[in-house]
């Protein structure tokens, strides 16, 4: 419910044209080091391999969730250590607190998702999708938050109509103000 008083936005598409201008410093070739496949094992094992958003088992990657890889050299491990505490996504932030984070290798430091919400790109125009690495982080991480049925991203084959009729249907099947 809106707190009264307060005017309702309609439903609209938000667009973004988001260029990053960074460094990609010079780095050594990517390789899966013994820290990672480790890392993935442990994963495994405590059975986290499986979409941290949607919960799949299909096309899992492991995702650099705090420093991409080719930023290794350039992390305070002690202010990672501290965000990997805070956005805790298996718990091993706690169960290692005691122990210093010293590479991006660190399990404290991934993320298990499958290939669409991991670099996932599904539209026509080449970049916009459904991946970590195509959206904002605040879109994003929509996809894990949304109530079933809410989800405001476009999904693999869905267009922003279909996004926008499946909300509107959604809506008028829910109760009154379900969606307020």
């Amino acid at each position: 419910m809106y707190p009264v008083g307060t005017e309702q936005v309609a439903e609209h598409e938000i667009g973004r044209v988001i260029h990053d201008d960074i460094i990609d410093p010079a780095h050594a070739e990517r390789t899966e080091t013994p820290a990672f496949r480790a890392a993935k094992e442990r994963l495994r094992a405590d059975g986290h391999y499986q979409c941290w958003v949607c919960g799949s088992t299909q096309q899992l990657q492991v995702h650099h969730f705090l420093a991409e890889y080719m930023f290794k050299d350039l992390v305070d491990f002690a202010v990672m250590k501290d965000v990997a505490e805070a956005l805790d996504v298996y718990g091993y932030g706690r169960l290692l607190k005691n122990k210093p984070i010293t590479d991006p290798e660190d399990i404290r430091c991934f993320m298990v998702l499958c290939q669409p919400h991991h670099t996932g790109v599904d539209h026509g125009d080449g970049g916009s999708g459904t991946g970590i690495h195509e959206l904002t982080f605040p879109s994003w991480i929509m996809q894990k938050l949304a109530r079933a049925g809410l989800d405001p991203v476009p999904q693999p084959g869905e267009t922003f109509a279909d996004v926008l009729k499946r909300l509107a249907a959604k809506a008028t099947s829910a109760s009154p103000g379900a969606l307020a």
